[in-house]
């Protein structure tokens, strides 16, 4: 494999995810980008926004503004940009940068589904632990809470949007001020969105291991490719 597809629910590229996650990649890789809204105007977009009681998905745009989008609206978007991964970019593995289930996207090529991913891996450590899980959209915070309390396990949840430019390090601020205060004893940074400068002030203020999403992401990326090139060696 040397041409990893990097899929977002926003436009691409994504400036602010992939250089962050190439650290962690081997070199002399290519990675195309697409995203379910290139090339759409604000109106256009406007078409794939949360209806009212819909939990929505957060994404930035090319424009450093940021949107709430509806997966059931955004899916067959992806689906398209999928495809277009495979036939026109070549791509070999499909990463998609978003934390929701994409579960139903469909290709002959794998694709790293970061929505039941990362429950898995997060439920899996937090076992027996207080988690304290930190997500971009507010709205988002009821739901996330259900699903973990469903694998049982105790977790408090707060937000904190990565798309709120300086002002995002006051809100990681904020929200790990809240986690431990509630005496968390693992943070998850779910947001691929969310960067190095959040997770370190999250880290400081909790004094507890931090997970940032698009290094978890990266680093099974990364494994996955170190694999694939010791069976073809």
């Amino acid at each position: 494999m040397n041409v990893v597809g990097m899929l977002t629910i926003g436009q691409a590229p994504r400036d602010d995810v992939a250089p962050a996650m190439r650290e962690f990649l081997p070199d002399g890789l290519l990675i195309p980008q697409r995203g379910a809204l290139d090339g759409l105007s604000k109106q256009e977009i406007a078409a794939y926004t949360v209806d009212e009681g819909e939990t929505g998905i957060v994404t930035k745009l090319t424009d450093g503004s940021s949107v709430l989008l509806s997966h059931r609206k955004i899916l067959p978007a992806m689906q398209t940009q999928v495809d277009r991964l495979v036939r026109d970019d070549g791509a070999d593995l499909i990463v998609v940068l978003c934390g929701a289930d994409w579960s139903a996207l469909r290709s002959d090529r794998l694709i790293i589904n970061p929505g039941t991913l990362f429950p898995a891996v997060i439920g899996s450590l937090a076992a027996g632990r207080k988690l304290g899980i930190i997500k971009p959209d507010a709205g988002q915070v009821q739901k996330e809470h259900a699903r973990y309390a469903e694998r049982g396990i105790n977790a408090v949840v707060t937000s904190a949007s990565p798309y709120a430019g300086s002002e995002r390090l006051n809100l990681a601020t904020e929200a790990a001020t809240t986690l431990r205060d509630a005496e968390c004893e693992l943070v998850w940074m779910t947001c691929v969105g969310m960067d190095a400068a959040m997770r370190d002030i999250v880290a400081s203020i909790t004094g507890v291991p931090v997970i940032l999403a698009h290094a978890l992401l990266a680093r099974i990326v990364t494994e996955l490719l170190t694999a694939e090139a010791l069976v073809r060696a």
